[in-house]
């Protein structure tokens, strides 16, 4: 054993939280020590036991994964979601996915891209892409749902648009010229003036219906 990890066993073992996650990372890593994934989440709950949100993380990913400890898609959700509120990027990547493919969470690829999104403003490896890729299953999903509803009303939901009210309003939403921003006033339908600038539609510019703002699973 290395004098470094000699040291931050010592401090471990005297209730120090950052040298207990600092330790556990050491274990998962084979880095001065064998690899023990049963020993780096002991470590772990050590320091999670203080409220040491970086081992919260950690541990979280742990019980997605089943190294160490036993798989708990719950667990895992309540600890890499307090350390994604901590605006952790690694955790708000680890969180998307969950979002993603459903696990111990409900599906939402809205809340995926935005945690992604969030993640690759910080530089976290792979975010970007991964923010990419499901923005495109979201746009197949969106073209796939206007396309399949009909031109009757002008729907919105918190996070999309949701229904065209005539076949100018769809073009513009399929090109995504006409789109659901989040804004200070909360979710709006945000279209473009005649030089190309964004504006907040209250109405369609086209055939004149008004927004209807609606639940997401309404239809």
């Amino acid at each position: 054993m290395s004098a470094e990890i000699e040291t931050l066993l010592r401090e471990a073992q005297e209730g120090d939280a950052e040298a207990q996650y600092k330790l556990g990372i050491a274990y998962c890593t084979a880095n001065g020590v064998k690899e023990d994934f049963t020993e780096a989440a002991k470590w772990f709950q050590k320091a999670v036991d203080q409220n040491f949100l970086p081992a919260k993380r950690e541990l979280g990913i742990m019980h997605l994964t089943g190294e160490g400890v036993e798989i708990d898609a719950a667990t895992a959700y309540s600890m890499i979601s307090e350390a994604s509120k901590a605006l952790d990027p690694n955790a708000m990547y680890h969180l998307a996915l969950m979002y993603e493919k459903g696990i111990g969470v409900k599906p939402d690829l809205y809340e995926a891209v935005k945690l992604l999104a969030y993640a690759a403003e910080m530089d976290y490896p792979g975010a970007e892409e991964d923010a990419e890729r499901i923005d495109n299953i979201i746009h197949m999903e969106r073209e796939r749902k206007l396309k399949s509803r009909p031109l009757l009303n002008l729907d919105i939901s918190d996070v999309d648009v949701e229904a065209a009210c005539c076949k100018k309003m769809l073009d513009s939403m399929l090109n995504e010229k006409t789109v659901v921003m989040d804004t200070f006033d909360g979710p709006q339908l945000i279209g473009e003036d005649a030089d190309g600038n964004d504006i907040v539609l209250n109405k369609c510019p086209y055939c004149g219906k008004s927004i209807r703002r609606i639940s997401r699973d309404k239809y």
